[in-house]
């Protein structure tokens, strides 16, 4: 049960910097991805899978999970930041509570993301740069940031980060892992 209070400080620290500065710096995801990959070897100590298996099952999900991010990425739906704290909840938890931790966050992120929106007026506006950025990929075939922060600033931006820790969290205390 530390290992889950450690792993949720962390997710409260990582929360904290993306809200604050909007990035999660490559150090923290690096210590997160450490923090996991030696969680998973030493209680793989205790179960048949032995410590360098376990080891390697969270570093191999955590690949996973950024190589499934990156699509997200590369249309700049979700910042890299966002990709690496994704691989680190699923190197920590494993596929299955890990992938419900990031959906809960993604659906956080989507409601928070509606509502500031509509509270700011700019929905329809927003949509019809989703339409514009559709087209202009179908007609084209070019990829191109759906959102760049110069260009579009941060009025529709929300801190993605915060909502998959949250949402990893929810998850946990729910699946009767949190405390």
């Amino acid at each position: 049960m530390q290992k889950n209070w450690i792993f949720m400080i962390y997710l409260a620290v990582c929360a904290g910097w993306d809200g604050k500065t909007r990035r999660i710096p490559n150090w923290l995801t690096v210590v997160g991805l450490a923090g996991g990959v030696v969680m998973a070897g030493m209680q793989g100590i205790w179960e048949a899978t032995g410590m360098y298996g376990a080891a390697m099952a969270a570093f191999g999900r955590a690949v996973t999970a950024v190589a499934a991010g990156m699509c997200l990425y590369r249309f700049r739906v979700i910042g890299a930041g966002d990709v690496k704290l994704a691989a680190v909840i699923v190197a920590w938890l494993g596929f299955a509570q890990g992938d419900a931790g990031i959906f809960a966050g993604l659906c956080l992120g989507a409601v928070w993301s509606f509502g500031r929106l509509v509270r700011r007026g700019i929905l329809w506006k927003r949509f019809s740069y989703l339409a514009g950025y559709v087209r202009d990929y179908l007609t084209t075939g070019k990829i191109a940031a759906y959102y760049n922060r110069e260009r579009d600033g941060d009025e529709a931006a929300i801190p993605l980060g915060v909502c998959l820790a949250v949402g990893t969290v929810v998850v946990m205390f729910f699946a009767g892992n949190g405390a």
